[in-house]
């Protein structure tokens, strides 16, 4: 079954000038899992993580050669891969037209400003464009949520836990070969956006569906 989507940057009215500038701000994964956890909506310690492994018991071998579980394990046990961990990112928010997809108010903490794309196509030809020129590769996708208490297996940069699925995430991951921040410059997006309050987020995305059934 077919369904509708739009993207949504979501942001501080300080940040608003460089977004609609073409100045795209990509911070690493290592930042996001870094970041102070009381920033609830920003903050992830597994982002960017490579694996999950559930583990049904650990146990050390005592001289005698038997096996003694130690207890106190918590699951999932986490491995990162540095490489991961340079990678850098582009956040977006993902509206559909699916009944279970109403957006969720705790993204109002992201920033008062909303940033429509309004033509997702060309957004994702010039972020491509931009980073072709500076000889970063990029790939783009919606992420994945996978329970913590079950999933057992890769995570990477487009599988979080299901913790974060109210922020729907869309993203753009490049690979720039340096652990830093960078701005990727895209030109003006004036032409391809529509910037409304974040307040409004919910009932715009309602407006726009109902106009076009």
């Amino acid at each position: 079954m077919s369904y509708r989507v739009a993207l949504v940057k979501l942001l501080p009215e300080k940040y608003a000038e460089d977004f609609l500038n073409g100045s795209l701000y990509l911070n690493t994964c290592a930042y996001f899992s870094q970041l102070d956890q009381r920033d609830v909506v920003r903050s992830d310690p597994h982002d960017g993580a490579l694996e999950a492994k559930q583990v049904l018991e650990v146990s050390i071998q005592d001289p005698k050669g038997n096996w003694i579980p130690i207890g106190g394990v918590q699951n999932p046990i986490i491995f990162r891969n540095d490489e991961l961990s340079k990678l850098n990112i582009l956040c977006l928010y993902t509206l559909t037209d699916r009944p279970e997809d109403a957006f969720d108010e705790r993204n109002l903490d992201f920033g008062n400003i909303a940033v429509f794309i309004s033509d997702i196509p060309e957004f994702i030809r010039r972020v491509h464009q931009a980073a072709a020129a500076s000889n970063w590769s990029v790939a783009q996708g919606p992420v994945e949520y996978v329970e913590r208490k079950t999933h057992d297996g890769f995570m990477g940069p487009f599988r979080k836990f299901r913790d974060y699925s109210y922020q729907s995430e869309f993203r753009f991951v490049f690979t720039t070969g340096k652990r830093a921040p960078f701005r990727l410059e895209v030109g003006s997006l004036r032409d391809i956006v529509y910037v409304t309050s974040s307040s409004k987020v919910a009932s715009i995305w309602a407006t726009m569906r109902d106009a076009n059934p």
